[in-house]
Order: structure tokens, then C-alpha cells, then sequence
């Protein structure tokens, strides 16, 4: 009798035993069900459909330009939702509207900029999404321009960032040197769209693919 009871006993223990280990199961199963939900909500999607180019002197797209390495030296730099390699003509304005129109819902997307170089073995970078003219001083000014968005035939200076509104346009960039005898690399420059802060990762480096690089090199 007393070994019928033991035997009983530790069949009891077992299935307590199994019991919890399958409840172990089931628990783990929901938490990678839970993470793997997660991780899909997360995952980001790029449906930015617009294709951006850096123009010189509004017709010309740009591949790699030179800047003599001496203070008071400057480009400027336009930009259009296109990348031919041409444009029909150099009216800022007629380019601009074309190529915006050529979509659909894009009301929302902005310009940005993203500028990286070395001075020494030092990399310097920095995401740009508002007006920041000595954010790369001593060595250049950046002088951003809504060139759109003006009266015909008046005069108009960079944008400051109390300027900025729902409506503003970064159309063309002025990059002008001060002091770039210390910068030891071209100065990359890159262009790009976005329409909201999802569109960067944790280290605000943008992740999307609407963008256009150029290199500026310094002589």
C-alpha cells in the first residue's frame, strides 16, 4: 500500500512537473509572437517616390564638382525632383513646378541635406534640416535659399530659421569658405526628401532613397 502511495505520489509530481514545462512553452511561443509583431510594426518602409538632383547653374546635373581651397570661394548648388542630365533651360522657377507636378501627393516632403569631411583624421558630420548657416564654421558657411517662393526680379537673402513655414522651399544651397585650409578630404554633400523623423535612424542619419551625393572637391 505504502509503495502504491509513493508511486502515485511521484506520477502526481510528473505531471505537475510536465504541466508547468508545457506552460514554460506556451509562454515563451506568445513572447516570440509578441517580438516578432513588434519587429514587423517597427520595420521601416522607404515609399518615398520622388528621384532628386543637385543642378549647377540650374541646367546642368552635377557629378562631381571643384572648389579652390581658399577663403571666399563659393557654389552654388540647385536641386529638382528629377536627375536628367540636362534640363530644357534655367528658369528656377518653370523647372521647379515642372518636375513637381510630374507627382502626386508629395505635399508633405522636404529637402534636407547631409555634409560630412575630415580635418585631420577627424570626421566631421551633420544632418541638416532647417537653416544652420556657421554649422561647419570656422571651415565653410551653408546658405540655404527658398528661391521659389519670391516676387519676380526682387531682391531676397538666405533663409533664417524663424523664416521657415509649412510652405518653404530649400531649392538651392550657397556653400561658402572661411577657413577650409585644415579640411583634408572632399566635402560630401548629399541631398535628399523626407516626410517625417521615421524616415532617420537612432543616430539621425537618414535611411531612405531618395537622395543625390556629389563630392566637392577642394584644389
Amino acid at each position: 500500500m505504502i509503495k502504491m502511495k509513493k508511486k502515485i505520489f511521484i506520477i502526481m509530481i510528473l505531471l505537475l512537473l510536465t504541466g508547468c514545462s508545457q506552460q514554460d512553452n506556451i509562454d515563451n511561443n506568445i513572447s516570440e509572437q509578441i517580438e516578432k509583431v513588434e519587429e514587423v510594426k517597427n520595420e521601416y518602409v522607404d515609399d518615398n517616390p520622388i528621384t532628386i538632383g543637385i543642378y549647377e547653374k540650374d541646367i546642368n546635373l552635377v557629378k562631381e564638382i571643384e572648389l579652390i581651397k581658399e577663403s571666399g570661394r563659393e557654389i552654388i548648388l540647385s536641386f529638382y525632383y528629377t536627375n536628367k542630365e540636362n534640363l530644357e533651360n534655367n528658369k528656377q522657377k518653370e523647372n521647379w513646378y515642372k518636375y513637381f507636378s510630374e507627382y502626386n501627393n508629395i505635399d508633405d516632403y522636404k529637402i534636407g541635406f547631409n555634409f560630412s569631411f575630415y580635418v585631420g583624421e577627424t570626421k566631421i558630420e551633420k544632418t541638416i534640416l532647417k537653416p544652420e548657416t556657421f554649422a561647419f564654421g570656422p571651415y565653410f558657411y551653408i546658405y540655404i535659399y527658398d528661391d521659389i517662393n519670391q516676387p519676380e526680379n526682387t531682391f531676397y537673402s538666405h533663409l533664417e530659421e524663424t523664416d521657415i513655414n509649412e510652405n518653404t522651399i530649400f531649392s538651392s544651397i550657397k556653400i561658402f569658405l572661411v577657413e577650409p585650409s585644415n579640411i583634408t578630404s572632399p566635402i560630401k554633400f548629399t541631398v535628399f526628401t523626407y516626410d517625417g523623423m521615421d524616415d532617420f535612424d537612432e543616430n539621425n542619419n537618414y535611411r531612405g532613397n531618395s537622395k543625390y551625393e556629389i563630392n566637392v572637391d577642394l584644389i
